[in-house]
């Protein structure tokens, strides 16, 4: 028998994806999946301020996505389920093998000599 999500399951999602649905943080999640970071570490990494990784940071803690460790002066950010990676995995495939159906679908121009 199929599973049918209830739909509870809809609401939050939707709301998971609004959230994800920035590259800034996505790249985030992708640099701290295996690896703690402090916010210094990735300002180099994505190369835009600390405060704007500071704010995707507030927004991925508050939703639960990420949580911290204090050591010291310094704050680590790692992912509290590395899981939440898995959907933007999937898009990304779906996305590199529906590349790779169209360019197979794409006739080739026709040689030019000169």
């Amino acid at each position: 028998m199929k599973e049918v999500l209830p739909k509870i399951a809809f609401i939050n999602n939707a709301r998971t994806y609004k959230l994800l649905a920035n590259e800034k943080r996505l790249e985030i999640l992708n640099n701290i999946k295996y690896e703690e970071k402090r916010v210094e570490e990735l300002v180099k990494i994505l190369g835009v301020s600390k405060a704007n990784v500071s704010q995707h940071l507030a927004l991925l803690r508050h939703a639960g996505i990420v949580e911290t460790r204090r050591e010291g002066l310094n704050i680590y950010y790692k992912i509290v389920d590395p899981d939440i990676i898995k959907p933007c995995v999937i898009l990304y495939n779906l996305w590199v093998s529906g590349a790779r159906r169209k360019a197979a679908r794409v006739p080739r121009p026709a040689r030019v000599s000169f």
